[in-house]
This record gives C-alpha cells, structure tokens and sequence, in this order.
C-alpha cells in the first residue's frame, strides 16, 4: 500500500547502489538512470517481472495540466477518465468500508454513511485533490477499543453512542489544528515509526478477522461442514483479489480485484455451497442493509441507541480520550497521505484547508451517526497512479458510495461474511510492511552472520542496518497492537527524538583560542539546549583566564536550559572578578584563530535571559531580521 521511498529502501538495504554514490566520472547521463527501483541488497538480480520501474513512476507522476490549459477535446478526455476512475474506487471503497464497521464492532451503514460524507465533503473542498478519504482501518481499531464486543457480528457493541459525540468533537479539534496551524509538526515523524505504524495496523486487520470464524455469541469456533465451506470461501476470495492484478492478460485490471472477489464468493455460496445443502453467513445474515438504514438519521432521534448512558459519570472522560485519539489518528493519516499524492502529481498541497475540510466532515458525519473517517492511503495511491488527479474522481466516488447504498443495498446483503474476510486479509498483508522483518533480524545479529545471509548473489539480509531504528519500528508495532496506533505513533516520535538529542551532543564541542590583545576566545560549536547545557559551564577555566573573555556561540540558545547555562558562566566569571562577553554570531564555525570583528548582528547576553522574556527573544530575532 505504502510506495517504496528512497529512504525506505536505503533503510532496508534494497538498494544498495544509492547507499553510496558513484565517483562523479561514471555517473550516468541524463535519461541513462538505473531501470529498476527495488535492486536486491548484493547481488544485480532484477526485481520480477511487472515491477514498476523509474521510467514508469516518472510518467505518472508527471504534473497534470489545469483545466483551464486544456482544450475542449482534453477536457472530455480528462472527465472521462476522472469518472472511470471515481467508479472504481467507490467499488474498491465498498468492502473495505464495511469490514472495518465490523473491525469497530459497529454495524456497516454507520461506515457506509460516514465513507460518502467525508468523501465527498474532503474531495470537493480539501486541499488535496486526488487524495480519497473515508472510513479507515486505524480509526476502526481505536474505535473498537472503547466500546464494548457485540452480542453477535453486525451488531453494534455496548457504549456505542459515546462514538458519535467523540466524532463530532474530534472534528471540532481538527479545525483547532487547522486554526493554530498545528499540522506543521507532522515532519517531526520519522520513517521508523510510519513502518512500524503500518505493522501495527496490518497486524490489527489481520487478526481482527477472527471473529468471522466463532459462532453468533462468540464463546465458541464454528465447526463442521459450515467452518469447512467459510475457509474455503475465505481462501477463494483472498486467492482472487491477490492474484488477479498479476495475471498477465490485460483484462485482468478491468473489474478492481476487491469487487471481484466478492463476486467471486457470492457465486461459490450460492451456486455451490447451498445447492449442497450448506451455507455460510453472509452480510444481509448478521446485518441486514434495509430501507430504514439506507440514509442517515442525526444520531439524538435514532431510536437504536440509549442515549441515557451518556449520562453516566464516567462517560464524559471516554468521549475526551476517543475524541482525542480519533483527531490525532486521522489528522497524521490524512496529512501523511496527502504527502504521498503530492509526490505523484506535483501538484501544490493545502495541508490548511485539508484539515478544515476533514474537521467540518467530521462533525456532518458524526451528527448523522457516521464513524467518522480521513483520507485512505491505498485507495489514494490507486486513484492518483491510474490518473485521477483532480477532485472529479472522489466526489464520483462518494456519489457512488450513496446510490449503492441508498439504492442498490439489496446487492450488499448476498455477500459472504467469509469473502469479506479475504478482502481483509489481503489488505493487513499489504499494510504489514513485510521487508521490516529482515531488517529487526539484521539488527539482532552480527555483519558477519548477515554476509553469510545469501543465495547466490542475492543478499537475504540488510547489511546497513541502524539497531535503534530497528527498536523503535518493533516498539511502535507492538503498542500499537496491544494498545491502539496513536500510543504507538507517540512513543515512536519521543523515541525518535531522544536519540536525535543524544546524537546532537556528541555533534557540540567548545574550543577556546587567545587573541592577539589578550583576552581569551571561547568558540561553541553546535546547537546549545538542554542535552548539552548540563556541563557547558565545565568547559572554562575560571582561574586562569585572563580578565576579559569573549564567548561566541555559533547558533542562538534553543531553550531555558541553554540560557541558564550561559548564565551560570557569566555568573562564575563574575565570582572570579572577571567580565565575560557573550555573543551569538552565525559565522562561528568560521573564526578560526582570529577574533572575530563582530560586524554581524549581535546581542550582549544580560540579565534578561534569567527571567527567558519572549519579548527579549522576539526583539532579537527581529534585529536580526532587519
């Protein structure tokens, strides 16, 4: 689901031709670039055959031409193609929606429901065109976390109704996101945790399918002649949608393989399997699409839910944590995605109003009793690799969404629960990023034992492999299996981070120089904060020193620490007798064994710093500016 990226592949060493560049005299020429995106670690063995290539990749991310730019004759061209496309989504959108009602323990037209309001409302008005949204996976585990396992598959779980506010809230706290411009902050995500988030979620989809296999109650697995037919449809359906698409026949990609192996399911269960006197569940057996669900009803006046237990006391807490979770999990989903499909279409990206767009169907779709949703990263890459690139396709696609539903439900209720279950196994095994398991396996072992890792010229095994990566992709998967993927996504980024500081103070060194008219030279070299501030001041000598000393920093303090540090200097010159200059100039790497003139902007570090005053900050960094 996730593409290939450079740093993925360096990561994972399966391209070790750009882990070190080539002398500039045997470069290629341009057009002359290595044919290939996914090169075996050691060996030249091309990929198989049907791998994209850079060739491929670049067409189709070249940069679409705007309606206005185009004449009459590409303007039908592009609709048509937008529509087709839009069709094939809503198809491909159908099932998975449905499986991850199931996933939250909620019946499939609050998904359904909640997949074409915040289609439509994102693909008409977000920032993002090409980018597909609806009912997620990762919102669907969380979900399912806080309400309580129902009666019977189909049915909505104890506690349901606190899902509803929490979407409406949510939503309220994506337009505050959007508001203060809190989405900056998603680059301080590094890849490590994104593998191990995709890992985690694949992990919970996959799993989270058992449930299909254990009777109406769920105390006990199904057995017999039912449990037989409900693997063999499972597998059927599975075998289908995975290797259809690769089938060397250019029909192969006309129907989307999740539609067909439902088709596929629904054919085996009532042409075969019941004709033997047989059968299996399907959706219209457990949750029935009716005329009563087929449109959405505001959640306060539908008569299927007690909301009496709102008023419980600890109510108003779940509904905060949820409302939190389901904001934080849909805004990194929809921001990330929404990166991935920048890079195809070269198009700009408003992260602004995809926030504003997700918030505002967010709350529509919680008020209408939807599960809410953001943006989809498979069916995103799907739509924008096969050409729609403006916002013609998902808004098709959620028309489409709603006529089936509203209109052709009947259809929805012959399919089998078990070729749904396919559908799903496939989606957790393309979600699970499968080359992170030789990469934790090389971490755990010695470069000697990695270099024996081989057949032939293939190299089973990264040889590059970075050991805190590797933990921190298995600490993220694991938290977010076994509590949800916004705990994981959270102690990823403060893994991430506390490496980066620990790796930034060995990057920080002090040197020191005398200048001609006598007085002392004290040159920092590197960021200043918290992690190299607790022994800055152990870096002087205080005794010795002459009575003027100078201390040139070459980047401004980052944090209270650093500014307490300094101080603390200033403070034991000052107990010596002696008088200390501070000031910060960002040419210090430059000074080498002459005084530096100070020509540049400067500030003398007083007293102000102590009390740390934004304005002190502010009005430097404004005389800097000028």
């Amino acid at each position: 689901i996730v593409p290939w990226s450079p740093p993925m592949m360096a990561m994972f060493g399966r391209n070790r031709v750009d882990v070190e560049a080539p002398p500039a005299a045997e470069a290629p020429p341009p057009g002359n670039e290595p044919q290939f995106l996914d090169v075996p670690a050691g060996g030249s063995t091309p990929p198989p055959e049907g791998a994209p290539t850079i060739q491929h990749e670049r067409s189709a991310m070249a940069a679409a031409p705007s309606w206005s730019e185009m004449d009459t004759t590409e303007r039908l061209n592009h609709l048509k193609t937008e529509v087709l496309i839009g069709i094939i989504i809503f198809l491909s959108q159908l099932p998975e929606s449905v499986a991850f009602a199931f996933l939250a323990s909620m019946t499939p037209p609050t998904a359904l429901h909640s997949a074409w309001i915040i289609g439509f409302i994102t693909s008409a008005f977000g920032g993002r065109p090409g980018m597909i949204s609806g009912a997620a996976g990762a919102r669907a585990t969380i979900i399912g976390t806080f309400i309580g396992t129902p009666e019977r598959v189909g049915l909505n779980g104890e506690g349901v109704e606190i899902v509803f506010p929490s979407v409406i809230i949510s939503g309220g706290f994506m337009l505050l996101i959007w508001y203060t411009k809190f989405y900056r902050f998603t680059k301080l995500i590094p890849e490590s945790v994104l593998v191990g988030f995709l890992n985690g979620l694949g992990l919970l989809i996959i799993l989270s399918q058992v449930y299909t296999f254990r009777n109406e109650d769920n105390t006990a697995w199904r057995t017999g002649s039912e449990m037989g037919w409900m693997v063999f449809i499972t597998f059927v359906s599975w075998a289908t949608m995975e290797f259809t698409p690769k089938m060397p026949c250019r029909f192969s990609n006309l129907v989307p393989s999740s539609l067909l192996a439902l088709v596929v399911g629904a054919i085996f269960e009532f042409a075969l399997v019941r004709p033997l006197g047989a059968r299996t569940d399907t959706i219209g057996d457990v949750a029935e699409f009716t005329a009563e669900n087929a449109y959405p009803v505001p959640f306060m006046i539908d008569p299927q839910y007690d909301l009496s237990k709102l008023n419980e006391p600890d109510i108003p807490g779940r509904i905060f944590v949820l409302s939190v979770l389901l904001c934080a999990v849909g805004s990194i989903e929809s921001l990330l995605t929404a990166e991935v499909v920048t890079e195809v279409v070269k198009t700009p990206n408003r992260p602004d109003r995809v926030m504003s767009a997700l918030g505002v169907a967010n709350i529509i779709a919680g008020f209408v009793g939807g599960m809410g949703g953001d943006a989809t990263i498979g069916l995103s890459k799907m739509n924008v690799i096969s050409g729609g690139t403006s916002r013609i396709s998902g808004v098709v696609a959620s028309i489409g969404v709603v006529l089936c539903v509203t209109v052709a439900y009947p259809l929805l209720n012959l399919v089998p629960m078990s070729a749904l279950t396919g559908v799903m196994l496939v989606v957790g095994l393309h979600t699970f990023s499968w080359p992170s398991i030789p990469y934790a396996i090389s971490a755990c072992l010695p470069v000697s034992v990695r270099e024996m890792a081989k057949v032939g010229n293939y190299q089973l095994l990264p040889l590059l492999v970075d050991r805190y990566d590797a933990f921190i992709m298995a600490a993220v998967s694991v938290i977010s299996y076994t509590t949800n993927i916004v705990y994981g996504i959270a102690t990823g980024v403060v893994l991430a981070c506390c490496r980066f500081s620990w790796e930034s103070t060995h990057d920080f060194t002090v040197t020191s120089t005398v200048r001609e008219d006598g007085t002392k030279l004290y040159t920092a070299h590197g960021e200043l904060f918290f992690a190299t501030a607790n022994k800055f001041h152990l870096e002087f000598d205080y005794v010795n020193d002459p009575e003027h000393v100078a201390l040139l920093l070459e980047f401004e303090p980052q944090d209270y620490s650093a500014v307490h540090a300094i101080r603390k200097v200033m403070h034991n010159y000052e107990k010596a007798g002696k008088h200390v200059d501070v000031r910060i100039h960002g040419g210090a790497h430059d000074g080498g064994d002459e005084a530096p003139n100070y020509e540049s902007k400067t500030m003398l570090m007083a007293e102000e710093w102590h009390r740390a005053r934004p304005a002190v900050v502010h009005d430097r960094r404004r005389s800097q500016s000028e």
